[in-house]
């Protein structure tokens, strides 16, 4: 696949979005930009040591039909002496459309540039999509895809299928939110170290929310492998056979401004080593709407 049509199609799409003359004024959009802060730890490896990673995030909407969303992320590991650094650097565009289809349908179309010291995914690409049928604040059923493409080293394609189904519950003064997901990733080759081509897993998570204090806990299952998450903004590109996790969140509004921190702990096979490695990831974040 050429990434520079690739690009060029994305390109398309998200400008189309924003001169649809169905968003109405400017001064009407709703913004938001948001700062995220991570740190990075690796129990048990012979390989990585810890690292940090800072995103810059911002979006435009109207509220109702249109959404664009854009993320850079910058990320930086340290690994043991005898093996070099890692920096990476993540694009992300996406754009939503809600009701045009169909008033209870929202579609959601983006990519994932990735620029990286590790030979293997340096200059990929990712495009992903969502189709989701919702009932505003009752339910919801989608599915979510996903195509990478890593061409530098060897031709590798990888193929992810992620249905998912969401259920809201009014408990007195809270709300709760119940989401299920699940994931079928397919590689078509197998990079070294890598002895399987097709990975599933299944991901619960549950959303509390009382008045401007919200909390969430999920967790996750099986196996993954080269995932796509966080609706296309976060990519596993380095060679790691995932074998489940555990994450909470907190957030708080006030006003204008969105605080949060956001704990998880993930455990993976290290290629090199075999070792199974315990990743704990800390991410601190503010935002804010104008």
């Amino acid at each position: 696949m050429n990434k520079k049509v690739v690009f060029k199609c994305l390109l398309m799409v998200l400008v189309l979005g924003l001169l649809n003359p169905s968003w109405g004024r400017a001064a009407d959009l709703k913004k938001y930009f948001a700062v995220y802060g991570t740190y990075l730890n690796y129990g048990n490896s012979e390989i990585k040591e810890d690292g940090y990673a800072f995103t810059a995030y911002g979006s435009l909407g109207d509220g109702l039909h249109h959404g664009l969303e854009a993320a850079v992320s910058q990320l930086h590991l340290n690994y043991e002496s005898g093996y070099s650094d890692l920096d990476q650097t993540d694009i992300t565009l996406a754009y939503t459309n809600t009701g045009s289809l169909h008033p209870n349908l929202s579609l959601r179309l983006g990519g994932h540039y990735i620029s990286t010291d590790d030979d293997l995914t340096d200059d990929g690409w990712i495009l992903f999509g969502d189709l989701t049928y919702f009932v505003p604040y009752r339910w919801n059923v989608g599915l979510e895809t996903a195509y990478s493409n890593y061409d530098e080293v060897i031709d590798l394609d990888i193929f992810q299928l992620s249905p998912h189904a969401g259920y809201f519950l009014k408990l007195k003064d809270y709300s709760l939110y119940l989401e299920a997901r699940g994931y079928y990733i397919h590689i078509d080759e197998e990079p070294a170290g890598v002895s399987m081509k097709n990975y599933y897993s299944f991901e619960l998570a549950a959303t509390c929310t009382r008045g401007a204090l919200s909390g969430k806990l999920s967790g996750w299952v099986g196996q993954q492998i080269f995932a796509v998450k966080k609706g296309g903004f976060v990519v596993y590109n380095l060679t790691e056979k995932y074998l489940g996790g555990i994450s909470g969140e907190l957030t708080y509004r006030i006003k204008n401004y969105l605080l949060g921190i956001t704990a998880s702990w993930n455990t993976y096979k290290e290629v090199e080593s075999s070792k199974v490695v315990n990743q704990t990831v800390v991410t601190a974040f503010i935002g804010f709407n104008f």
